[in-house]
């Protein structure tokens, strides 16, 4: 650089200091604002409240209010489901890395014992009373959840055995796709969810597609879940409500094992 002539070093220290000053304004977070563009400001603030926003009953419920970009598509395996769940929210308080969301969901013990409200019961009760990581779809022997990665993988998948309080052993394949910006968890039932021996989902008819992404302003979680259920079944319980506990307890899952980096 010192042999150029004085105008092409002026070029080139102009084109250094460009890329200094413009490095970290690409390298932001987005905000929730640019995650959720086309979000009404009634439904905005309900998703920025405690509860955050949630939508759950027939197909024809779903809000479709993904996250922009080219990230996340909802499967349509989930739009061919009679009950589908959606919810939107943000933890402002919560400061993180795509990484340290991967290493959450790396511990699998942890969804045990998680709590909600059993309308039946009238009391907090866990949902999920048990919870492994399982070698594969074939070979359900339980192995211990691994230890703290150092990176996250693009793309991977393992399979978990959740004790439902309700539903006894069901069995999960998890599907992780991540990249420097956002990071999607997606469960699926491999086997039949049943109920005393008798089938209630289909295997492949629950999946819940769950999204975060650290923002600006704290962290966005989006959620899809939806299941097939018969009609004698569909009379007997509240299928909307059902998949939304499960979705709730999956995100209270990831989100208490963020702070344990």
């Amino acid at each position: 650089m010192f042999f150029l002539g004085k105008s092409k070093r002026a070029d080139v220290f102009w084109c250094v200091l460009c890329m200094f000053v413009t490095a970290p304004v690409l390298g932001q977070n987005r905000s929730f604002a640019d995650v959720f563009p086309e979000l009404d400001e009634e439904k905005t603030q309900i998703a920025l409240s405690a509860d955050g926003f949630v939508t759950a009953g027939k197909g024809t419920a779903l809000q479709r209010i993904v996250p922009a970009g080219r990230e996340f598509a909802v499967q349509q395996a989930i739009l061919k489901n009679a009950y589908i769940t959606e919810s939107v929210s943000l933890i402002s308080s919560q400061k993180t890395t795509v990484l340290t969301i991967y290493n959450a969901l790396l511990n699998i013990r942890d969804i045990k014992g998680i709590l909600y409200h059993s309308a039946t019961k009238d009391a907090d009760v866990p949902l999920f009373e048990d919870a492994t990581r399982i070698k594969s779809d074939k070979d359900t022997s339980a192995i211990p959840d691994p230890p703290r990665a150092l990176a996250t993988p693009s793309t991977e998948r393992w399979y978990v055995r959740l004790k439902d309080a309700n539903f006894g052993n069901s069995y999960y394949r998890v599907d992780i796709a991540a990249n420097s910006r956002a990071i999607i968890c997606t469960l699926t039932n491999f086997r039949d969810i049943s109920f005393l021996f008798i089938p209630v989902i289909k295997k492949e008819k629950f999946i819940a597609q769950i999204y975060f992404e650290p923002v600006a302003d704290g962290l966005v979680i989006y959620g899809v879940a939806s299941a097939d259920v018969s009609d004698f079944f569909a009379s007997k319980i509240h299928v909307p409500s059902a998949v939304q506990k499960r979705l709730e307890v999956i995100e209270r899952w990831v989100i208490g094992g963020l702070g344990r980096e």
